[in-house]
């Protein structure tokens, strides 16, 4: 956390700490950031942690990831923890509390079948992709069933810019896919397109977002949805899960 205050110093960053900072971020044209954290093992079973790391900034928290999780199920392991845990529902009540959004990106349909009643926020489910066709084993895919639930708590599902798009354009396809699925509020980017080992993300440049904008629109979607799906819908989501102040 302290090489990430100086991070944030040395890069002069504006970190989105409450309600209405990322609009007016947008409105100045201020590099700004939602400070998040993939995977709790942070926590060592400590649930006052979630309260440091808020105090240090993050707002945007992921509740499981690769590894073995005493909050609950993953995608890539054998479930062993029946979804979501005790201590995994404590975290979401204390997300809720404190004002930080809850991401489930990684965690298996059981675990957000778990999360999804008990948030009294929107879920968001940050990076992955639904699946065309039956799920293989320990697949980051989701069924559209799973975007649905994650869906139905208000939430966002971020498309992911996998190499399996081959390019730009299909990825668009892809969100496009999406929204026919999920509905035009509940689907975003997809984060983490560095995070997919040697294999690279078919947008690895944020330079080209003008021409990721262009594409929905030669897609068919109207300037008002493309706003959703570039921003507007987790812009939405983040307002409805931190405080107006603090």
């Amino acid at each position: 956390m302290t090489w990430f205050d100086s991070l944030v110093k040395s890069q002069g960053l504006r970190r989105a700490l409450r309600r209405g900072v990322l609009e007016a971020a947008h409105r100045d044209r201020a590099p700004a950031i939602v400070q998040a954290i993939e995977g709790c093992q942070f926590m060592e079973g400590s649930l006052e942690r979630v309260g440091e790391v808020h105090r240090r900034g993050v707002r945007h928290l992921q509740l499981v990831h690769f590894m073995r999780s005493d909050l609950g199920d993953n995608q890539t392991e054998s479930p062993t923890r029946g979804g979501l845990t005790p201590l995994g529902r404590g975290v979401i009540v204390e997300c809720n509390r404190l004002g930080i959004v809850v991401d489930v990106a990684h965690g298996t349909l059981a675990l957000v079948e778990g999360a999804a009643p008990a948030s009294r926020t929107p879920l968001i489910l940050s990076h992955t992709n639904i699946a065309s066709r039956r799920l293989d084993p320990f697949t980051r895919l989701i069924s559209g069933d799973h975007g649905k639930l994650v869906a139905s708590t208000g939430g966002v599902v971020g498309i992911w810019a996998s190499p399996t798009f081959a390019s730009l354009a299909r990825y668009v396809d892809g969100v496009a896919r999406a929204v026919e699925s999920l509905g035009v509020d509940h689907v975003g980017f997809g984060t983490d397109n560095s995070g997919l080992g040697q294999s690279q993300a078919v947008w690895t440049d944020y330079a080209d977002f003008p021409l990721v904008v262009q594409l929905l629109r030669r897609t068919g979607f109207a300037a008002a949805d493309v706003g959703k799906l570039v921003g507007g819908n987790y812009v939405r989501v983040f307002n409805q899960s931190v405080p107006a102040s603090g």
